[in-house]
């Protein structure tokens, strides 16, 4: 039995109460029975009548305030509800709702002001931005969008119909090629839990900075490389103008010059064929590999200097074990080539989380001199120095794809740190 039966039952059960001690009274008073059922017909009416508006007060507040609750759920102001009485019962019920009502509407029109002001920076956007729902409905794009993909984005529409694919979390779409760098994004709308999933997909041009970079690069390179074959070229053609302008050519000098020549002609190739070498490195055989063992056997290189080798971190490391060895052989070398402490002192520390392996070098050496030209390939500050190592290092990490940086300690000395990811 529900609220409403419950209180018919109970007004009607008054009623009849009442009536039967009112009958009860009059005949023991000795009324007669026709005078007994008059008053009883008579007293009914304003029972019944006062029933019914105890009933309609009760039945009409409810239903107000049923009607108040759902027009606040549809977000909508546009209703007040009518006290009944000052000393109403129900008054602090609608005091209550009213102030919920009022902090309700202040908290959407705060939040409509926010999404307002974002959609308008959005529009105004020249990155790519559009929203999907937990159904990877469309449910925002902005302008930028509507360009790039030159095509009809619209709302409601499903990611698939509009040439995106959804693969393991991520969205990817056939116009933004390896000129782009998409991301997607995932976050629960807190209203609806988990069934509230929704991802933003973005996406940023970078072939301009790429470009960029590239011609950067390629510019160093350049100059470089010029430097390194004038500095090779014009001493072997002041020697043959030496011997052109000679009009009597003795054995003794030509074979000197002659051996000049062919010992700047096997630098220059030399030099040519170590440039080739960043070109042809093969893809990275990843594995787990014991690094520790690895750095005792590049310890070879140290061995004609007073030095002292920290290892620190994890035994084991994942990567192509050749390359790195390659790369811990040329790190090595390099903090010997750059030392000029009494002892050379060398931590190595190796450790993986989640998702990188971490390889940080570090020594007290003399540092970096240019930090900005250190892993521009050949350009070197040493008088002994080819320039190759430190730049096939940097292009072996970028082959496990990941980075090489390099830094100065405060108190002397060079970092080098090396990340890849643990994903392939």
């Amino acid at each position: 039995m529900n609220q409403e039966r419950r209180l018919v039952f109970g007004l009607t059960l008054t009623c009849i109460t009442i009536l039967i001690l009112i009958g009860a009274l009059t005949w023991s008073v000795g009324w007669h029975l026709l005078s007994i059922i008059t008053t009883l017909l008579i007293v009914s009416y304003p029972l019944i009548w006062i029933a019914w508006k105890v009933f309609s007060w009760w039945r009409d507040t409810v239903m107000q305030l049923t009607t108040y609750t759902q027009i606040l759920r549809n977000g909508k102001q546009n209703l007040k509800m009518k006290p009944l009485h000052p000393n109403d019962l129900m008054m602090q019920l609608r005091q209550e709702i009213e102030s919920l009502a009022e902090a309700q509407y202040q908290q959407s029109k705060t939040q409509l002001q926010t999404e307002q002001i974002f959609g308008q920076m959005l529009d105004t956007w020249p990155i790519p931005v559009c929203l999907f729902n937990n159904k990877l409905e469309l449910t925002y794009r902005n302008t930028a969008m509507n360009l790039a993909i030159e095509a009809p984005l619209l709302i409601g529409t499903n990611a698939s119909q509009l040439g995106f694919t959804f693969k393991k979390g991520v969205l990817l779409h056939a116009k933004f090629n390896q000129e782009w760098q998409s991301q997607t994004i995932s976050y629960d709308d807190q209203n609806q839990g988990k069934e509230g999933k929704h991802w933003l997909f973005s996406a940023i041009n970078v072939s301009k900075a790429v470009n960029q970079s590239q011609s950067t690069t390629q510019q160093k390179v350049i100059r470089v490389l010029a430097h390194e074959i004038r500095n090779s070229l014009t001493p072997m053609q002041s020697m043959t103008d030496t011997l052109l302008n000679d009009e009597t050519l003795e054995i003794s000098q030509t074979r000197l010059v002659l051996s000049r020549i062919n010992e700047r002609s096997k630098r220059l190739l030399s030099f040519i064929g170590k440039y080739s070498e960043l070109s042809r490195l093969p893809s990275p055989k990843f594995e787990w590999f014991n690094c520790s063992a690895l750095v005792q056997d590049a310890r070879v290189t140290l061995s004609n200097v007073e030095h002292r080798l920290d290892y620190q971190g994890n035994e084991l490391c994942y990567g192509d074990r050749e390359q790195i060895s390659q790369v811990m052989l040329n790190v090595l070398m390099n903090a010997k080539e750059a030392n000029n402490k009494p002892k050379l002192i060398i931590t190595i520390q190796v450790y993986s989380n989640s998702t990188q392996q971490v390889i940080k070098v570090t020594d007290n050496g003399t540092g970096f001199g240019n930090l900005e030209n250190a892993l521009t390939p050949f350009y070197t500050t040493k008088d002994n120095g080819s320039g190759i190592g430190l730049s096939l290092c940097a292009e072996i990490i970028r082959n496990h794809g990941g980075v090489l940086r390099v830094s100065n300690h405060k108190q002397g000395g060079a970092n080098i740190t090396m990340t890849w990811p643990l994903s392939h």
